[in-house]
């Protein structure tokens, strides 16, 4: 199973035009070059380091920061749901 954090590395290379497995630049033609497309790629990003220190948090006994990861998501499904119309 992958972890968070290695799927927050994946999504971040995506993110930047880089192809995680291979490390090569993907073509300015490439659908994940999309403005819109490089824009969910950060937002993912955010929320799995968001998902992150909510778990480091909860180890160290502290609250998880449960409205920031919710308002986060919930931005996300606006965005698929007006991508999709």
């Amino acid at each position: 199973m992958m972890s968070p954090a290695e799927a927050r590395s994946i999504v971040e290379a995506l993110a930047i035009g880089v192809d995680p497995l291979s490390g090569e630049l993907l073509s300015q033609h490439a659908v994940l070059r999309q403005p819109e497309v490089v824009r969910a790629l950060f937002l993912a990003s955010r929320a799995l380091e968001a998902a992150l220190r909510g778990d480091e948090e909860r180890e160290n006994g502290e609250a998880a920061p449960a409205a920031f990861v919710s308002s986060v998501v919930a931005a996300s499904r606006r965005r698929a749901r007006a991508l999709a119309a």
